[in-house]
Parts: C-alpha cells; sequence; structure tokens
C-alpha cells in the first residue's frame, strides 16, 4: 500500500474517531432513575405525598405529587426530598455520578421554588457527623410555574460545604464525602446556607429524577489519542 493511501486512510479514520467523539461528549448515561411507575421508589418523606398521573407531562404518566405545608398531619412545611436506598447513595466516585437531573412543576399559587441539591456522608442534617454539600446555584420555579428540567452538576465547583442543624461544619473534602454518599436531597433553598430547605406552602410534582453519568472531556480526548495513536500498527498490517 502507497504511503499516500495510508496518509488518505489514517486522516479519514482520524475524522471518524474525532466525530464519534463529539457524539460521545453529548452523551449521558442514568445511573438511577425514578419514574413512580410502582410506587415512591424510596423517596421520603410522607407529607402525604400522592402518586398521580392528573396534570402530568404525559397522559397516564405517574410523578410524585407533593402537598407542601397543607394537609392535617403534615410531616413539614420545607419543599424537600430525600432518597436514603441503595441506588440513591453509596460511592458516586466509583459509580460515576456527576449529574442529578430532574422534572418539576410548582403549583403553588403564592410561593417560588429555588431548587437545589445537598450531598452527605450523613444521612441527616440532625446527625452531629458528617460534612453536607450545597448546589451554588438553583433552578428557579415561579408560583404556578409548568413542567421544566432542573439539572445540577455534582462536582467540588458547583457545590458549597454548609452546617449540620446545630450549625457544625464538615471537614471532609468533597472526594471523601462524594466516596460515600449516605443523604442525598432535593429541597427549595432561597440562599443555600443550610441542606434543610425554606419554608414552602403549595403543590409541587416531580418527575423522571435521574443520576447521571456525563463523559468527562479530558476522558474523551485521552481515549481518542489513544485510538488514533494506534491508528499506524494497525495500517502497517
Amino acid at each position: 500500500m502507497s504511503s499516500k493511501l495510508l496518509h488518505l486512510l489514517h486522516l479519514t479514520v482520524t475524522f471518524i474517531l474525532l466525530s464519534a467523539g463529539l457524539q460521545l461528549a453529548g452523551q449521558t448515561s442514568p445511573l438511577a432513575i425514578s419514574q413512580f411507575t410502582n410506587g415512591f421508589d424510596g423517596w421520603q418523606p410522607d407529607n402525604p405525598w400522592q402518586l398521580s398521573s392528573q396534570d402530568g407531562m404525559q397522559t397516564g404518566d405517574s410523578y410524585l405529587r407533593m402537598p407542601v405545608g397543607i394537609n392535617p398531619g403534615n410531616k413539614g412545611s420545607k419543599l424537600i426530598a430525600f432518597n436514603p436506598s441503595e441506588d440513591w447513595t453509596g460511592d458516586f466516585i466509583a459509580k460515576g455520578v456527576n449529574q442529578l437531573e430532574l422534572n418539576f412543576i410548582n403549583w403553588s399559587e403564592s410561593d417560588p421554588a429555588y431548587l437545589r441539591i445537598a450531598l452527605s456522608n450523613a444521612a441527616s442534617p440532625q446527625q452531629s457527623f458528617g460534612t453536607w454539600w450545597v448546589s451554588n446555584d438553583f433552578v428557579f420555579f415561579p408560583p404556578e410555574s409548568g413542567w421544566g428540567v432542573a439539572s445540577f452538576s455534582i462536582n467540588a465547583n458547583s457545590m458549597h460545604r454548609v452546617g449540620n442543624l446545630g450549625g457544625t461544619i464538615g471537614l471532609d473534602t468533597f472526594e471523601d464525602t462524594l466516596s460515600n454518599i449516605n443523604g442525598l436531597r432535593i429541597l427549595s433553598s432561597t440562599l443555600g446556607f443550610a441542606a434543610i430547605g425554606d419554608e414552602f406552602y403549595g403543590v409541587v410534582g416531580m418527575d423522571n429524577i435521574q443520576l447521571i453519568s456525563v463523559p468527562e472531556p479530558s476522558q474523551i480526548a485521552l481515549i481518542i489519542g489513544l485510538m488514533i495513536g494506534l491508528i499506524p500498527l494497525f495500517l502497517e498490517h
């Protein structure tokens, strides 16, 4: 095979690999998902919540409907949801978790929702140990807003340490915390100073809650680089 033809094949294969890499960069891989087709899927606390398809994103589509601060016997008046089950805790580094995404709707006539997420190696802010991290930025849902998407990056640059219920701020690094998650929360917090959440009055809905793995650009570049480096070896044969 002539050197000119080898060079042309090298360029062609390189272009194909780069195109595949660009496609890979846009792909996400759900690691856990709650669509509420078979119950609450471990999400707490029961406020009491409802599983409903009325006013859902699609006809017959079940979602988690949460009346917050409304019903008698309500266990709390804060917009907060957490899941202690195995799929939503554990070693997030080993699992490759770096994003959480959900669909959300705010039917409250008066209160806006400032959605954030919180993570910790403690199960609850009431515990005196552990380190809590809360999203730097919130996703805003004004009163009586329709269904929308809230997406949160899970990394040290997108989250900050906050204190527990007693005000103690843990000293664990983000990586140490992420390797042993015992508390994952979705909450409404205007200032993001704690993993407790703000007072809220109204009905909200959540659906399609997902833990996601998004390939890091550096990982994609490394894989493509290795594959391109191997091209001459294959072409020689």
